[in-house]
């Protein structure tokens, strides 16, 4: 294999595999990336046997080949390589060598047929939609996804395609319920399942470079995402999702109009004094106000109201502060919409006639 090619086409395709690549694996292999030169392009693939990508580049090919090298090796010399110059890669036994401009290197790789294949399954008709949008679903809903591996189900995204073509996201930790939806323009299957918390953050960031559309093909064991020159694969996680619609309050009678951000500043404040651990707040809604207070075991406390849009009975009702923050900080308009029912129901948040994203608290007992 010898190959040259701009340095930051080099660069852009590598980066993308950094976070794919795992760092300590029993696979020596596991810790390459495959680089494959054929038909005037260079095709990058890591995979860690969960999530597997590929990204293509134009490349000038004297000669056709495959080899494997070490993502992080190769990822740090072509990072510091000088930008105005073109990298050349070429294979020769056991080794690659690298050359810039005055710079040369020589790794050592491994042989590409022992490299595991990235398996494309086959899928219904594929969603199509906007990478910003799906990318902004993601931000709307990831942080919701649970870190309790005894609960494999709930450590992921559940992708959702229902009977009226709308698409959805949705993520719990058993505490909170993150739910964004868009209507899609073009006919596809109704399909469900679950998507690994790193495939969701990779597709996510996949997604924020592509201008144009995407394609999602949600099968039975595999999601596939297509956005430009990368494909990105993942293995799903092969269990039920909770009913997340019955955790869904409908209904609640009261609702109030906050200011988002000082609403979040408060918030921010009162968790200073609050326990470390359970970032327990006491929100007290009164007329037109929340008085938010805090106070941990040192006998320390705060107290500080913000201007609210409400006129409903008196409330009391505990939060996770950290859990009231998250949902703000993943809604982008000024006024939040917080309907309540009583002290132990729990909460939805939402912007005032858009339900397009929705998030759904759980109370806690103080």
């Amino acid at each position: 294999m010898n190959i040259s090619l701009s340095r930051m086409a080099l660069l852009q395709a590598v980066q993308r595999c950094q976070s794919i690549v795992e760092k300590r694996h029993t696979v020596p292999i596991l810790a390459n990336i495959l680089l494959k030169a054929e038909d005037q392009t260079l095709n990058i693939t890591a995979t860690d046997l969960e999530v597997g990508i590929r990204s293509r580049t134009s490349a000038k090919i004297s000669q056709t080949g495959a080899i494997t090298v070490s993502a992080k090796k190769l990822f740090d010399i072509v990072k510091e390589l000088d930008a105005e110059q073109d990298v050349e890669l070429e294979a020769t036994g056991s080794f690659v060598s690298i050359r810039s401009g005055r710079s040369r290197f020589r790794l050592s790789s491994l042989p590409a047929a022992d490299y595991p294949n990235l398996v494309e399954n086959d899928a219904p008709s594929p969603v199509v939609i906007s990478g910003q949008q799906l990318a902004r679903m993601i931000a709307a809903t990831g942080f919701a996804m649970s870190h309790d591996e005894t609960r494999k189900y709930l450590t992921g995204t559940l992708f959702e395609v229902d009977d009226k073509n709308v698409l959805r996201l949705i993520t719990t930790d058993g505490h909170r319920l993150a739910l964004s939806e868009f209507q899609l323009s073009g006919g596809t299957a109704v399909s469900q399942c679950i998507v690994p918390r790193k495939a969701v953050m990779e597709i996510r960031r996949l997604c924020e470079e592509v201008n144009g559309d995407v394609e999602l093909f949600l099968g039975e064991r595999q999601i596939r995402l297509v956005a430009g020159d990368n494909v990105l694969t993942s293995k799903l996680i092969d269990a039920r999702f909770p009913v997340y619609q019955d955790v869904i309050p409908v209904g609640n009678p009261h609702t109030v109009l906050v200011d988002r951000v000082a609403f979040d500043q408060v918030l921010r404040r009162s968790m200073i004094v609050a326990n470390e651990f359970t970032h327990d707040l006491r929100l007290h809604f009164s007329s037109n106000s929340i008085e938010v207070s805090a106070h941990n075991t040192e006998q320390e406390e705060s107290q500080e109201k913000v201007e609210a849009g409400y006129s409903g009975r008196d409330l009391v009702i505990g939060f996770n502060g950290r859990y009231l923050r998250d949902a703000l900080g993943a809604i982008n308009e000024q006024t939040v919409q917080i309907s309540l029912k009583d002290e132990l129901s729990p909460v939805l948040l939402n912007v005032e006639g858009n339900e397009q994203n929705r998030y759904v608290i759980m109370p806690m007992r103080i």
